[in-house]
């Protein structure tokens, strides 16, 4: 993976764009029940992120400047990304509760709240932890730059299809930092190797779930991720995370969207996509006459 460059990093970061995109179109091609219920499971899980922050800044992590400066631009990033989502699901008919937010932080799993004391704990008592949060943080950003890409490709909502492009497109930059703070960390520590193997086999599991509920993550998997075809891209970006030191093992991103999505699909039956074609290419053809 190329070299990571915080400077650069630095100077490229901000809000997702969306000034440029015709809300005209979007509201016109709309959304289906489907992709609603979809980027609500997205946007909440970015919602999230800031509770996630606190976790990263805790004990040895806030000693290195690199990871300071990367989480001041990525939680804003992020935070722009659940914005973004909310703006497009208002515009097509789906606004937010006034407090959605709250809701949805304070319900956050007992386990999450848990392991996040468990957390601040430990991350006090060793430098090491720092390893495991970078490595669950490149696992993360990787999983949501893939799903991202799996709505681009399903939608038939022109500007939905911009938007998420270009959220996963930071979500891959977030992944790379995450993957090269992991790296040199992992890189001739065995001791190191060994925690971080122990906090993501006993402990990650498919970021939003906490957040949303399992029954939401389920139907998220089920309907981007239903079968082996739909899920190479998850095996493609684990390829990326096995190149970690010890983590070579890791199959776990697909093993568990795998067992969520046919867990849906055993009590609801086979999913089918649908999509707004006819109605995006009335509106396109409208508006380009």
């Amino acid at each position: 993976m190329a070299e990571f460059n915080i400077d650069r990093f630095l100077d490229l970061a901000g809000a997702v764009k969306v000034d440029d995109l015709d809300w005209q179109l979007c509201r016109e091609v709309g959304l289906t029940d489907i992709e609603a219920r979809i980027l609500r499971y997205m946007a909440d899980t970015e919602s999230h992120t800031i509770l996630y922050m606190r976790d990263l800044l805790a004990g040895h992590s806030t000693k290195d400047p690199e990871i300071v400066a990367f989480l001041s631009a990525w939680v804003y990033e992020e935070l722009c990304h659940g914005r973004a989502i909310s703006r497009l699901l208002a515009e097509c008919g789906y606004p937010e509760d006034v407090n959605h937010y709250t809701t949805v932080t304070t319900g956050a799993s007992v386990r999450e709240s848990i392991e996040a004391a468990l957390t601040h704990l430990v991350y006090y008592m060793t430098p090491r932890m720092v390893a495991v949060h970078m490595t669950w943080g490149a696992i993360n950003e990787a999983t949501a730059a893939v799903a991202y890409q799996a709505l681009e490709q399903r939608t038939a909502n022109p500007v939905l299809k911009i938007l998420v492009n270009r959220m996963a497109r930071q979500e891959r930059r977030h992944m790379s930092f995450y993957w090269h703070q992991a790296e040199k960390r992992l890189r001739g520590e065995p001791r190191t190797q060994k925690l971080v193997n122990f906090a993501i086999k006993r402990f990650w599991s498919l970021v939003g779930g906490g957040v949303a509920g399992t029954e939401n993550l389920e139907f998220v998997a089920a309907h981007l991720f239903p079968d082996a075809d739909s899920r190479q891209a998850l095996v493609k970006c684990e390829e990326t995370i096995r190149e970690l030191p010890g983590l070579e093992w890791f199959k776990s991103a697909t093993l568990q969207t795998q067992e969520r999505a046919e867990a849906y699909i055993s009590r609801h039956g086979p999913c089918v996509y649908t999509t707004q074609t006819e109605r995006a290419a009335e509106a396109i053809a409208r508006i380009a006459s």
